[in-house]
């Protein structure tokens, strides 16, 4: 039986015999209580034809540890439905949908040339011509020249603006949403390896009075330099003068100055750890002011990501493999994970310096450290040595392994030099406004009831490996 392009099939048969690559594979969920609708999916064929499939829900435990992104596949007996749902992931009505008697068998990627990346990019002219208040899902693309910091807005919700030259020369903001705004990292997009062509996927694309606003999806993921033809025109375009990437001023409401944002929820040692611990906190950023006494290096100062998703990566046979996208990285880095013991007059703990964090601190990178010292060596450098003694106001960011499993790797977002007429302007005014049962907290509304629980501390390995994204944050 021969193969079918997807450009060719249709109608209402269940006999397809296809063979594509997944290019983009995402938990489709549902916004308001989170649970699984279905496991989505960009196919792309020999000639890079494009289609949205789904596995659904009562089909996921059968096939998703079957499909892997990146893979390629020859799929049988698959059902062509029409997509009636309001925000696609491409610009076709046509829906690919798994049925109980699909057969799926991967294939040797060196019988077939299928490519890796498959992009629907967005005709912004197009869209700006069409009436207002048109909302449609497409992949955003245009060099990177801008950032800002994690905001949080609404009911809790945390975003971050990028900004990029589009490739009509467009200045265009994306929003990203949730964890892809947590764990994209301005810093590696900004250096010599500059210009940054970013691919946004599946954005949402509205037009309000003629003009343009994109924001992240449950399907949308971030790719630096595809190598991608229309990205590559890109990239040369800019590459003789990149542009200046700078950073974007967050709103009025989510930026402090300095000397106010040093004293939210502030918190001792001793405060900050039976909180966490009782799950007694309610609040999920703090500060605390405290000594450097120790660089812990027992799991390494630094680990080794995959520049795409910045996750974890693996060495297996002589190649670094990402424990995310499950792919070789053909160039990894190296990416700051300090895990310092830190102590005031309370107690002793942990707080840990990822790396947008310790960059601005060290105003260095961990790969200049690492090719300063001899080839092998694992030591601490002296550039973090430096560090011991000195003592900072961290603003911590507490995930849920803090707050929930009460473990002690508190991550690190910003770190203030503390200023000796503020601090004693503060203490005067905590003393003014102590109560018996919170000692040490800036508000009595931090904290909430809660039962005790043992005091655990977590290797800071775990931590970078579940949410490396949780300690990135503002400057």
């Amino acid at each position: 039986m021969e193969f079918s392009y997807l450009s060719n099939i249709e109608g209402d048969a269940e006999d397809w015999f296809i063979r594509v690559r997944v290019c983009r594979l995402w938990d489709a969920v549902n916004t308001k209580d989170n649970s699984l609708l279905s496991v989505d999916m960009i196919l792309v064929d020999e000639k890079e034809n494009l289609m949205h499939a789904a596995i659904r829900k009562h089909l996921v435990s059968r096939f998703k540890h079957r499909v892997s992104e990146g893979l390629v596949y020859s799929l049988r007996n698959v059902r062509i439905a029409v997509n009636a749902l309001q925000y696609r992931p491409l610009a076709s009505n046509q829906k690919l949908l798994f049925l109980p008697t699909t057969e799926i068998v991967q294939l040797d990627e060196g019988v077939i040339s299928i490519p890796r990346f498959g992009f629907q990019f967005v005709d912004l002219p197009k869209l700006q011509e069409r009436a207002d208040d048109v909302t449609t899902l497409s992949d955003i693309v245009g060099c990177f020249c801008g950032y800002g910091e994690v905001e949080v807005v609404g009911a809790g919700y945390k975003k971050r603006d990028i900004k990029i030259f589009t490739d009509y020369s467009v200045t265009s903001t994306v929003t990203l949403w949730g964890k892809l705004g947590e764990t994209f990292d301005p810093t590696l997009y900004i250096g010599e390896s500059a210009p940054y062509v970013i691919v946004v996927s599946s954005v949402t694309v509205k037009t309000f009075q003629r003009a343009l606003t994109f924001a992240t999806t449950s399907a949308s993921k971030i790719y630096a330099n595809p190598d991608v033809e229309h990205v590559s025109s890109i990239r040369e375009r800019f590459s003789a003068l990149p542009p200046r990437v700078v950073a974007i001023e967050g709103s009025a409401s989510a930026k402090l100055p300095p000397e106010e944002a040093m004293f939210v929820n502030r918190m001792t040692v001793e405060s900050l750890v039976r909180a966490t611990c009782d799950g007694e906190l309610k609040v999920g950023v703090v500060t605390l002011k405290a000594n450097i006494t120790a660089i812990n290096n027992r799991f390494g100062w630094y680990y080794i990501s995959c520049k795409s998703c910045v996750k974890r990566c693996t060495l297996r046979e002589g190649i670094f493999v990402c424990n995310s996208c499950k792919k070789p990285v053909t160039l990894p880095l190296a990416m700051f994970c300090v895990n310092l013991q830190v102590e005031d007059r309370t107690g002793t703990t942990t707080v840990v310096l990822l790396n947008s964090t310790a960059e601005r601190l060290l105003d260095t990178s961990a790969n200049k450290l690492i090719n300063k010292m001899p080839a092998g060596d694992t030591s601490v450098p002296p550039e973090l040595e430096a560090l011991v003694g000195r003592e900072f106001v961290y603003k911590l960011k507490l995930n849920k392994y803090n707050l929930v499993e009460g473990l002690q790797d508190y991550g690190v977002s910003t770190i203030f030099v503390p200023v000796d007429e503020l601090e004693i302007a503060y203490e005067k005014n905590a003393k003014a406004q102590a109560t018996p049962d919170v000692v040490g907290s800036s508000a009595g509304s931090v904290l909430g009831g809660g039962n005790d629980r043992k005091r655990k501390l977590s290797p800071v390995a775990e931590a970078v490996e579940a949410a490396p994204g949780g300690n990135n944050g503002a400057s």
